[in-house]
């Protein structure tokens, strides 16, 4: 079977599975899928002592007001989100190689 652009099935660029529609140099489904649950628990694992320093820091540093608190804990959470952006798309670039 020909792709739409008349190019035959081409082989995933990590396991060898012919996949139609797919590009040159791409990778399948399955091994996307793999390389992105690899990346999920690394990121995890990187951002939840990360947002735990955080947070540790903010119950040190801020003074015991409801309005500083409630910020401290937003920070907090904006914390663990970003960073596991971060190290997410740091390691599906790193592990993609």
């Amino acid at each position: 079977m020909r792709s739409p652009s008349g190019w035959p099935e081409v082989p995933c660029a990590r396991c060898g599975t012919r996949v139609p529609g797919l590009g040159w140099g791409e990778r399948c489904a399955s091994c996307q899928g793999e390389l992105s649950r690899r990346a999920s628990r690394l990121a995890r694992r990187i951002s939840i002592p990360t947002t735990l320093l955080v947070a540790l820091y903010v119950t040190l540093r801020l003074p015991p007001l409801d309005i500083a608190r409630f910020y401290g804990v937003v920070a907090v959470l904006v914390t663990y989100i970003v960073v596991h952006k971060v190290v997410h798309r740091v390691a599906l670039e790193v592990l993609s190689r």
